[in-house]
């Protein structure tokens, strides 16, 4: 196993090193009594959310769908299973039951979507299903099918399947069908694509394939030679060399739709590329505009837009509150009379779950409900008008919303940072008693600004490491990081664990440098001294700080073995044996040490910058993992094939071993352009970790490099990282500069941003 064994004497002696001096020199641990870090700055919301089931877990769960006429709800599995439950949630411990299994019953199947039943299903059987026979782009790779049940028995029977169409797959797939009032069939298709660059297969305005729309047609006719008829009042019949299927178009990735049970409205969620998660009320002909713009941001201009103008967005949400919309449901039930009318949504990576209040068909307000902390892949409808939904990936639970019992104490939250208790003297960054500084091995990159951090425990609370991935944490406590450049204080950044769930606040420095200020839930962007500077939104903390990585970014083992430091805090209480010992499932070195393995170093960069979402269950979109405790090849990267675009690399990697210049994760890591990683935090490169990944990746295998040019993207970032480590002259290299700046391609022009 990669990073074990041989570095096991490395680890030993970092973990160990001054462990006799701290026991012949016992530290006396203070308690920390001064904290006033307890609560939130904002009223509890309204709801809160409550397992349903508690016993039931489903693995990759992705769609709930309601039968009323049978009384039961169905969860389809991505990997093929479709289980049965009963739709009445107080029903007292049920069992699912198996409705279908296609990773079983079909060859080619790769993924499950959704399911849903005809309305005349109890005369019919019928039940149409969106699948994918691979992930790979096909023409074909995406089916939606219509099956019966068997007679006797409510189970999907799949030798009656027939295909109604098929499209497409790839990256985004859209993913639903469901009836309408009307009684056609509605189906969602994204632009079966890559996120970056936006829309390659210039799809969004394109109507002569189904991509990128809402699909609508008839199933209970068939046109010669189809499965299906087109609706005479489809609005694009007449356009030449229009799909005919197409109902509105301009989508990205359509994830979920519903029909108001009163107006009968079509409501779609967009999931949004860079800026904007948008909620759309669909009408007929409808042009939301991707790909020339993503709501209101301007994208693609200059392509030729679709026959019909481009309707903006009912609802948008910036990406300091969603990162990736979940479609949901109108509530009907008596439970909670507060939410009766409301449509109910929300976000797959910050778990905000959000209300609109309609009156008709106009929004007259929006309100977040509930800050879960789920990731919330799914809706579904239930008995007595009730509403659910489904978190990600795996063992997971249903959950419903119950009023929030939270009382509201958010006066007493302090609004400055000399009020926290954190410090005894604010402006020196002096610790108060029981606040302990320590330091990592490998820091986020700040853009260029300079970190300092501290961890303060109630009284002599322990943090306690588990057999299992996680610690438990004592109620309040505190991790603190004050963020300078140029002497300066800028920031600090504070994350409080309040018993449930860790929150994240910024304090702004004011210009005096005497104290610092809570910022507003919001965040802020500013400008300190000439530069630009992004105080992030409490969302976008909670986007990074998340469950997968067990919410403490910097605080944990592997990162804080150095210099004996986690000897002294075994030692002084901070932490028990158990979180000591992971130290040697997650091996670190420091970053900027040129003595340590270029492996260590490369691998804790990418750990503290880019692990937060790309671990399992981290949220990002590319599966591959680079937390510390996986190894090399469990990092599902090496050698793999890019899974959202190849920045116009030939027969591009993930990591192509020996060859950073056809690495789709070293280009992402060193541009500040096109593609720029991590999405949220820094908007520069960081010279020190570009170059450790640069080496790393040369490390792996005996290729040889291009000649630097601006030619293609392999010679470009050739050229990058020789100025970057200035083994060019410096007139020479300003000449390339302003050349790659002037590069007709932005892929190229992109890496040269920041020069």
């Amino acid at each position: 196993m990669l990073f074990r064994k041989p570095y096991q004497n490395h680890i030993l002696t970092l973990l160990f090193a001054g462990v006799f001096s701290f026991t012949l020199n016992a530290e006396e641990r203070i308690p920390w009594t001064d904290s006033n870090m307890k609560g939130s700055p904002e009223p509890p919301k309204p709801y809160a959310s409550e397992v349903v089931w508690p016993h039931l877990t489903f693995q990759r769960g992705c769609d709930i769908a309601h039968l009323p006429s049978r009384e039961v709800i169905l969860i389809t599995e991505q990997r093929g299973k479709i289980w049965i439950l009963p739709d009445d949630l107080d029903t007292s411990k049920p069992e699912k039951q198996l409705f279908a299994d296609f990773s079983v019953s079909h060859e080619p199947f790769e993924s499950s979507f959704s399911l849903c039943f005809h309305p005349e299903f109890e005369t019919n059987r019928e039940v149409y299903v969106f699948y994918r026979t691979t992930h790979k782009p096909e023409d074909d790779g995406t089916r939606i099918s219509r099956f019966r049940t068997f007679e006797d028995r409510f189970e999907l029977d799949p030798s009656t399947e027939e295909i109604l169409f098929t499209f497409r797959s790839g990256g985004h797939n859209g993913g639903h069908l469901g009836f309408g009032p009307d009684g056609m069939l509605y189906v969602l298709a994204g632009d079966s694509e890559v996120p970056s660059p936006p829309d390659p297969l210039n799809t969004g305005q394109d109507i002569s394939d189904l991509l990128s729309s809402v699909l609508r047609i008839d199933v209970d006719r068939r046109d010669e030679g189809m499965t299906y008829a087109i609706p005479d009042d489809n609005p694009f019949l007449e356009v030449p060399n229009a799909r005919p299927e197409i109902w509105a178009y301009g989508f990205r990735n359509p994830w979920k739709l519903c029909f108001h049970p009163d107006t009968g409205d079509l409501w779609v969620a967009d999931v949004g590329w860079e800026l904007w998660e948008m909620l759309y009320r669909v009408e007929r002909g409808s042009n939301f505009g991707w790909s020339i713009v993503e709501a209101v941001q301007p994208i693609k201009v200059n392509q030729s837009p679709g026959p019909s103008p481009i309707s903006p967005a009912t609802v948008m949400h910036p990406h300091t509150e969603f990162a990736s919309i979940t479609g949901g449901y109108v509530y009907q039930g008596d439970r909670l009379p507060g939410l009766k009318g409301q449509y109910l949504y929300g976000d797959f990576v910050t778990g905000q779950l959000w209300g609109l209040e309609l009156d008709g068909s106009e929004v007259k307000e929006k309100r977040f409900l509930a800050d879960t902390r789920k990731q919330i892949v799914s809706f579904g409808q239930a008995a007595e008008g009730e509403v659910l939904f489904l978190n990600w990936p795996d063992d997971q639970h249903l959950y419903r919303l119950v009023e929030n019992p939270a009382e509201d104490k958010s006066g007493e939250f302090p609004r400055l940072l000399s009020d926290t208790g954190i410090f005894n003297k604010t402006t020196s960054q002096q610790a108060e008693a029981g606040v302990y500084e320590f330091q990592i091995n490998g820091s986020m990159w700040h853009d260029g600004a300079t970190a300092k951090r501290w961890i303060g425990i109630p009284d002599k609370e322990t943090i306690v490491g588990k057999r299992g991935p996680f610690a438990e944490v004592p109620t309040d406590t505190v991790l603190a990081k004050t963020l300078s450049r140029d002497e300066r204080l800028l920031e600090t950044q504070v994350l409080h664990f309040d018993g449930s769930a860790w929150q994240g606040y910024s304090y702004a420095w004011n210009d005096d440098q005497s104290d610092a200020e809570l910022v507003e839930a919001e965040g802020r962007a500013a400008t300190i001294e000439g530069k630009p500077w992004t105080f992030h939104s409490r969302t976008e903390c909670a986007r990074c700080h998340n469950i997968a990585s067990d919410y403490r970014l910097s605080f944990h083992p592997g990162q804080l073995n150095r210099d004996g430091q986690l000897a002294r805090f075994l030692e002084l209480g901070l932490i028990n044996d158990l979180f000591v010992e992971k130290a040697e499932q997650q091996p670190a070195a420091m970053v900027e040490n040129p003595e340590a393995p270029i492996d260590l170093r490369a691998r804790t960069w990418l750990s503290a910058n880019c692990a937060h979402c790309h671990r399992r269950r981290g949220g990002g979109s590319v599966t591959m993992k680079l937390n510390l405790e996986v190894t090399l090849e469990e990092m599902d990267a090496v050698d793999f094939d890019p899974e959202k675009g190849g920045f116009g690399m030939t027969d591009s990697k993930l990591i192509a071993p020996g060859d950073p210049y056809r690495s789709v994760l070293y280009y992402r890591s060193v541009t500040p352009g096109i593609g720029h990683m991590p999405m949220i935090g820094a908007s520069t490169v960081d010279p020190t970790g570009a170059e450790v990944l640069h080496d790393w990746i040369r490390s792996l295998g005996e290729k040889p490099a291009p000649e630097p040019s601006l030619q293609n993207v392999e010679s470009a970032l050739r050229l990058i990282h020789l100025i970057r480590t200035e083994a060019i002259p410096d007139e020479e290299a300003q000449r390339w500069i302003k050349e790659g700046k002037a590069s007709a391609n932005p892929i190229i022009s992109g890496l040269f941003a920041d020069f």
